[in-house]
């Protein structure tokens, strides 16, 4: 596995976590601020993931 498909699997990952903590969100509305936050902290783990994705393949 190289470099650029070791980010994409990382990716994946981030975005099933942030999947994962929208479903808690909905399900426990007791706990939905810190699990919608978790979720954005992912969805910009994303992005960081998507632009060395960028920035290595040019």
């Amino acid at each position: 596995m190289g470099p650029v498909d070791a980010l994409k699997l990382a990716k994946s990952k981030e975005t099933e976590a942030a999947q994962m903590y929208e479903k808690f969100a909905q399900k426990f509305p007791v706990a939905k601020e810190i699990f919608s936050f978790l979720m954005t902290e992912e969805e910009k783990h994303k992005k960081l993931i998507e632009d060395k994705i960028i920035e290595i393949t040019k």
